[in-house]
């Protein structure tokens, strides 16, 4: 579907097909942008495939980097350093870190709403973090939604001890605003790229 966004002609895969329509074509025109760009300094497809593939790898490095940062400043600079090491040496992180998949790409979005929630540097980001989780569903793969359940139980918790219900119900609407907003745009955009891009 990217070699088609950009190129104009690919293989048909069933999950854009007009008939079933089960993926958005918004995931797919986020990297068949970042190939159109590589394709303006590399003039073959290979080339253009592994500048998608070094982008996502740069992405994932710095989601990475965000969230070791969270951990060394919330729990403590060792378990930031075990974090490192196993996501380091982890086969499966190497493989997904790349990988031209939702589910790849809600990786990303999971480890910034992480970070969001773990970060209360100049107050709490509970929203952010939900629309990072929001994103990765919407955008990426919608099972990824459930990683946000037990944060947000915490949070409902933690708001019911400290007698600040009301002001983490609040937060949490927030967020769903926001992923509510995502949604509505993503499927708007989705909309006109599949109307555009029957084949």
């Amino acid at each position: 579907p990217a070699h088609y966004l950009n190129h104009g002609y690919g293989l048909q895969t069933w999950e854009y097909s007009p008939v079933y329509s089960i993926r958005s074509w918004l995931y797919v025109s986020l990297h068949a942008a970042v190939g159109k760009i590589g394709s303006l300094f590399l003039h073959r497809k290979v080339s253009e495939f592994y500048a998608i593939r070094f982008f996502l790898a740069a992405v994932c490095a710095a989601c990475q980097t965000r969230l070791y940062s969270a951990i060394c400043r919330t729990l403590s600079p060792r378990i930031g350093l075990l974090f490192v090491m196993i996501v380091a040496f982890s086969p499966g992180m190497f493989h997904a870190s790349t990988s031209f998949l939702p589910s790849s790409f809600a990786m990303y979005t999971s480890m910034l709403g992480l970070t969001a929630f773990l970060d209360w540097r100049g107050g709490q980001k509970i929203a952010q973090g939900i629309m990072w989780f929001g994103l990765g569903s919407i955008v990426g793969w919608p099972f990824a939604g459930a990683l946000i359940v037990p944060l947000l139980l915490e949070e409902l918790i933690i708001g019911f001890i400290t007698s600040s219900m009301r002001s983490t119900v609040v937060t949490i609407l927030n967020g769903v605003l926001r992923c509510l907003m995502i949604m509505v745009r993503a499927s708007s955009q989705a909309e006109s790229l599949s109307c555009t891009h029957d084949f």
